[in-house]
């Protein structure tokens, strides 16, 4: 019996560009804030964010995505998912200030590129015009920018995105498997 073996995948350090989606973003922009504070102050941040739910108590898996960032040379997305983000964040007083400031320096040294999708130009193509009605603007124009840019896309939705992703030939990466080849 012939055994078939999926070829390795490239790391994500191999491509010039990642295309990340928002739930991947909010967790290291959040991450990168709290390991800035005291221990305590830090984890009690990550246990009221948004965090993704296999990075709130797990060190091991936080210093993973650090690291699988630290990899990434240029972050690629959406000026809609940057836009999700505030509604993501749930800081309060001043630590909001804090935490946008860290994120834009962050965001600068990774050279984000950050695009925007319009919701004529997915209408325009019979693809994206049905992914928008499926999927929402949002997800539609991260797969269309990874489709465009030919791109790997980074996300945390095992179901909906990669599912669509992968329909459309994209390469899509659920960052909870990817954080095992940065432990």
């Amino acid at each position: 019996m012939v055994q078939l073996v999926r070829p390795q995948q490239r790391l994500l350090s191999d491509y010039p560009k990642v295309v990340v989606d928002a739930g991947p973003l909010i967790s290291i922009l959040v991450l990168k804030h709290a390991f800035t504070l005291a221990p305590d102050a830090a984890n009690a941040i990550i246990r009221r964010s948004v965090v993704a739910s296999y990075l709130q108590t797990d060190d091991s898996a936080q210093r993973a995505i650090v690291r699988l960032f630290d990899h990434v040379a240029v972050i690629v997305t959406t000026s809609h998912v940057i836009g999700e983000l505030q509604g993501l964040q749930t800081l309060k007083g001043d630590s909001p200030k804090v935490f946008w400031e860290m994120s834009m320096n962050w965001l600068r040294s990774k050279g984000l590129d950050e695009n925007l999708i319009t919701l004529v130009q997915l209408h325009s193509h019979p693809r994206s015009k049905t992914l928008v009605c499926e999927i929402g603007p949002t997800d539609s124009g991260l797969i269309e920018l990874a489709m465009r840019e030919r791109l790997p896309l980074l996300t945390d939705d095992p179901r909906t995105m990669r599912g669509r992703a992968i329909q459309n030939g994209i390469d899509c990466r659920i960052v909870e498997d990817e954080l095992k080849r940065y432990e």
